[in-house]
């Protein structure tokens, strides 16, 4: 059985071609965005305002690998 083809390869990145892709990408960067958005202003309240990138390094990192494996199985 062959997998659908929801991501283009172009140079060293994965374009989506298909509307799967395009809801995949929603699907896996709307949560990550607001999770990082949501940790910033919790982190905000506590006067932690120093340590506005540890939202972005906890949840992106985990979101980037999961959107390359899907893109790469994917394409």
């Amino acid at each position: 059985m062959q997998r659908e083809k929801w991501f283009e390869k172009v140079a060293w990145s994965y374009v989506p071609c298909h509307w799967k892709g395009f809801a995949i990408m929603f699907a896996v960067i709307l949560p990550t965005l607001t999770a990082i958005f949501t940790a910033e202003a919790v982190l905000g309240q506590f006067r932690y305002g120093a340590a506005d990138w540890l939202p972005f390094l906890v949840f992106f990192p985990p979101a980037w690998v999961v959107m390359l494996g899907i893109a790469k199985r994917h394409s």
